[in-house]
């Protein structure tokens, strides 16, 4: 990808907070991926015992390998995609503000599956975890990408 020619304006302080936050989530997801494909399995026996610790339900057993393996694909499919986003968004917030908002649409879509299978499947951290971690995000992320706006300017998100 060729880079843009650069702006003729420097970053406002805003701005430079955005790209921060999004190089920092880049790579977080990128982790998180790498994370959720090499121990699926043990991600969710980790927030299993810390649930279970705190006296929330454990997640009901169930036995089905190949739908697990096919979601796992594509929740890494995901996480990859918004570390895509965030990074190359970091690169330039002014003219790549609309590779944030994939990033936010992610993040709301997991929080309220998450809070769905909490209410109706069991009150188990692992279904928590989404809303109590992606949640924060896309807040914050709203809110910095809210902040980086010019002064004046009519656009919101």
């Amino acid at each position: 990808m060729s880079r843009a020619p650069a702006d003729p304006l420097p970053l406002s302080a805003a701005e430079r907070r955005l790209a921060g936050l999004l190089r920092f989530f880049a790579a977080l997801f990128l982790v998180g991926a790498l994370a959720f494909f090499v121990r699926p399995n043990g991600t969710l026996a980790d927030l299993d015992r810390v649930g279970a610790a705190l006296g929330l339900a454990s997640l009901p057993p169930r036995d089905e390998p190949l739908a697990a393996d096919f979601w796992l694909a594509l929740a890494v499919a995901n996480m990859a995609t918004i570390a895509a986003c965030s990074w190359l968004a970091a690169g330039d917030v002014r003219r790549r503000r609309a590779l944030v908002y994939p990033l936010i649409v992610s993040k709301l879509t997991s929080s309220t599956a998450g809070v769905i299978l909490f209410v109706t499947r069991a009150h188990a951290l692992a279904y928590l975890s989404a809303p109590l971690v992606d949640l924060p995000i896309a807040v914050v992320t709203v809110a910095a990408l809210r902040a980086a706006l010019p002064p004046g300017d009519p656009r919101r998100i």
